[in-house]
């Protein structure tokens, strides 16, 4: 990834507030960006970016993935109810697994490793069905986890 794509991720992420961020991340064509921005995302700050991020159009299965395990889906995929003491967190959660599942976010150049140990993987594999297997699959591609 070039320093210019860098550079403007760092402006996103430490200094434009969210209504600019939102409207800059509609607006990117960039699936690097949009990618590398999630990478870095402080979840204390909500789910509305991480969404904002998911609406967009080249948002690729790489970036929906990332999103979705950090925002704890595999308790998700492990339990699949809602939690009622955390009700932005079921919505959420709920509405991006569909959309995984549905096959809205297609595969780009970008990689993604399934952020769970050999045990953890192993296990998962054996509680999810077929269709779920997406959840569980590396995608190769270029590297972009970049801390910033």
């Amino acid at each position: 990834m070039d320093e210019n794509k860098i550079l403007k991720v760092k402006e996103l992420l430490y200094n434009v507030d969210n209504d600019e961020v939102k409207r800059v991340i509609l607006q990117t064509g960039d699936q690097e960006i949009l990618y590398v921005y999630a990478y870095n995302y402080n979840w204390d700050n909500g789910f509305d970016i991480p969404q904002t991020v998911l609406d967009n159009e080249k948002c690729d299965l790489s970036t929906a993935l990332l999103i979705f395990y950090r925002a704890d889906g595999l308790s998700y995929l492990q339990d699949k109810s809602d939690n009622i003491n955390l009700p932005q967190w079921s919505i959420f959660i709920k509405k991006l697994y569909n959309s995984i599942l549905r096959g809205k976010y297609q595969r780009g150049k970008i990689e993604f490793k399934i952020p769970l140990s050999k045990v953890q993987l192993y296990k998962l594999r054996k509680e999810v069905t077929v269709e779920e297997n997406v959840f569980t699959q590396n995608i190769d591609g270029k590297c972009l986890d970049i801390n910033l």
